[in-house]
């Protein structure tokens, strides 16, 4: 893999409504969520940013944040602005609250030829949106679905040219569901992840 080709990128500039508090630096097992999700994809990436617009609050991980070109839009948002801003052909997508990463799983994925404009993980016939590799070409999509007030994260998928990650694929480095599990509820993850 040419690194310079393929940067990265956490989204974390969510609101965490339902959480109740900073999902991205809730402690889990001694660490923050944002803290797991950088340990596992940084033997991978040289180059990692954080989209969140706020930056002081991340300055413990010592990466560049960088904020939303468009405030409030949620994850979709992040997206847009990570694959607008990064000088990169293609941006690796992670987000702030799952924990269970496979660094494996992840080179395994970056690994893949960068002949398609989305690298996509799929379970049980459902997109993995943010455990997603964006390559420029997805710009103008993602911005008119934007401006078409159409926030859903895999709204702009189609007429791009797709290479779905299968279950298989996932299952030979983990369970698929551990390792795309994020945190959306304290319950979540007190006493439920072990």
């Amino acid at each position: 893999m040419e690194k310079n080709k393929l940067k990265c990128a956490i989204i974390a500039g969510g609101k965490s409504g339902r959480f109740g508090s900073d999902k991205s630096l809730y402690s889990y097992e001694g660490k923050t969520l944002i803290e797991h999700v950088h340990e596992a994809i940084s033997p991978v990436f040289d180059d990692i940013v954080i989209i969140a617009n706020d930056s002081e609050k991340f300055s413990f991980l010592g990466l560049n944040v960088i904020p939303d070109i468009i405030p409030g839009l949620g994850p979709i948002g992040g997206i847009y602005t990570a694959v607008q801003k990064l000088e990169a052909e293609r941006i690796f997508i992670f987000p702030c609250d799952m924990p269970f990463l496979n660094t494996e799983f992840i080179r395994y994925m970056a690994d893949i030829p960068d002949i398609y404009d989305i690298v996509v993980p799929a379970i049980s016939g459902y997109y993995q949106p943010l455990h997603a590799i964006y390559s420029k070409s997805c710009i103008a999509a993602i911005k008119r679905n934007i401006d078409a007030e159409d926030y859903r994260m895999s709204g702009f998928f189609e007429g791009h040219n797709i290479r779905v990650v299968n279950e298989d694929e996932i299952g030979f480095y983990d369970d698929p569901d551990k390792m795309f599990r994020n945190v959306n509820f304290r319950e979540d993850i007190e006493g439920h992840l072990h």
